[in-house]
């Protein structure tokens, strides 16, 4: 009896209920997150789930639910047929005029797993997967578009791939412009600071000042202008006019930056790894001002510090690693420790040549 399925003769027949028990099977069991449990449910139904038993709607809730479940357990490439297949039936579906709500709430949350739960070199394709679903299913309108695009700016400015960064990031700030809500405006400023520090990537040292310098002009008018983010745009700024020999508006900025900075950071450690997410990158802006002003024993704690919330978030084979890596190598090798600076050069290397191993694949 070895691989043989025992269902019940209604079950078996593929009727319109086998289908939908094994579909409820698989839910309650991704409630007390068993999803190895969950995607052998969901599987069993999908199998049952064929017209004209159910709809294409239907079976797509089901595709989806399978793949969110494989998701959940870093099983990216199994999960690939089924995203395909969710790529070409979403379309049909907007076209029918249909709400079909089920089947785009379970669509969204797999946009959402693929963007939360893939860690490793897996990221850049798990983010781009997240990326398309969202605009063939919902488009700009999306809450989370944005920020996944400034994901993905994030992870290939870690790789020195600075043009494509830029590109994303110039893609998620004409999605923000169009925010009029003090939440937007928010937004709007963050992805500002991101524009700059990719243009500040690829040399252009102007058109990181100007972006620079309308975030910390909106931030100054906002609610949230004491925020760690806000912070980070300070010290950015600071680094470009320090660039600029611009030593008075550096110095001030340095100064409001630093005062900033030390005022949240210890709030940081009792958020949530969502609200932690991006404090990796921002942390390495604090390390790069100090840097930038030779005060290397005060970066050092802090490139700790990015490594450590990397990590926490996104595992420790996560691209922005490759970046507060080296900084903190060179950071180490300043204060004289050389064989840790080396050490660190070394691992950043590495992730990087995995990286690029990955893509060549």
């Amino acid at each position: 009896m070895s691989g043989t399925i025992l269902v019940s003769g209604a079950l078996a027949a593929g009727d319109r209920e086998g289908w939908k028990h094994f579909k409820d099977e698989g839910s309650r069991y991704e409630v007390f997150a068993d999803f190895a449990k969950a995607e052998k449910a969901y599987e069993k139904s999908l199998g049952l789930a064929k017209p004209p038993l159910a709809s294409a709607a239907e079976r797509g809730e089901v595709m989806a639910r399978l793949a969110n479940a494989m998701i959940w357990q870093q099983k990216f490439q199994a999960a690939e047929p089924y995203f395909q297949e969710l790529l070409i039936l979403i379309p049909k579906l907007k076209s029918e005029g249909k709400r079909n709500e089920d089947f785009f709430t379970c669509v969204d949350a797999l946009s959402n797993a693929y963007f939360e739960r893939i860690k490793g070199t897996n990221r850049i394709a798990a983010i781009q997967h997240s990326i398309r679903i969202i605009d063939t299913a919902f488009g700009d309108s999306h809450p989370e578009l944005s920020r996944e695009l400034i994901a993905l700016a994030y992870t290939y400015s870690a790789l020195g791939m600075n043009q494509e960064a830029l590109t994303f990031a110039n893609r998620a700030l004409s999605i923000a412009k169009r925010e009029t809500s003090d939440k937007g405006q928010i937004h709007l400023w963050k992805t500002l600071t991101l524009v700059g520090c990719c243009k500040k990537s690829v040399g252009d040292w102007t058109g990181a000042q100007k972006a620079f310098e309308q975030a910390v002009t909106l931030m100054n008018n906002s609610p949230k202008r004491f925020s760690l983010t806000a912070a980070s745009a300070k010290a950015q700024l600071a680094i470009v006019y320090f660039h600029q020999h611009k030593k008075a508006e550096s110095k001030k900025l340095f100064k409001e930056a630093e005062a900033l900075y030390n005022s949240k950071i210890f709030e940081l450690g009792k958020k949530g790894l969502r609200d932690i997410g991006t404090s990796g990158p921002e942390l390495l802006a604090f390390a790069q001002m100090y840097v930038a002003f030779g005060q290397y024993d005060k970066a050092e704690p802090i490139c700790r510090r990015a490594l450590m919330y990397t990590e926490m978030v996104f595992g420790d084979k996560d691209a922005n690693l490759i970046n507060e890596l080296r900084v903190h190598g060179f950071v180490l090798s300043r204060l004289g420790h050389m064989k840790a600076a080396q050490g660190q050069e070394a691992n950043a290397r590495a992730l990087a040549r995995l990286y690029k191993g990955s893509s060549e694949e």
